[in-house]
C-alpha cells in the first residue's frame, strides 16, 4: 500500500494496479485467516484499497474527452 501510495500523484496508472494487487493479496490473507480481528483487518484493508483504486480511476482524466470550458459569468449576482 505504501508503494502505491507513493505512485499516487506521479503515476496514476501504476497506482491503481499497485492498490489493486494490495487489494488482491490481503483478500488471499483473510482467507487463510481463523481469527476474526485479523480477518477483519485483511478485509477492511483491502476494501479500502479497492475504494483508493476506484477514485483514481475515476479522478483520470479520460483519454480522447474534450476538456470542458470554463464557466462563464452570467453577469447576475447571489439571489437576494
Amino acid at each position: 500500500m505504501a508503494d502505491a501510495a507513493n505512485f499516487e500523484r506521479s503515476d496514476s496508472e501504476t497506482a491503481i494496479s499497485r492498490y489493486l494487487q494490495a487489494a488482491d493479496i490481503l483478500l488471499l490473507l483473510s482467507k487463510v485467516e481463523e481469527n476474526y480481528t485479523a480477518w477483519k483487518y485483511y478485509t477492511d484493508t483491502a476494501a479500502q484499497c479497492q475504494q483508493k483504486a476506484r477514485r483514481l480511476i475515476a479522478l483520470k482524466p479520460s483519454e480522447g474527452a474534450p476538456t470542458p470550458a470554463p464557466a462563464r459569468p452570467t453577469g447576475q449576482g447571489p439571489p437576494s
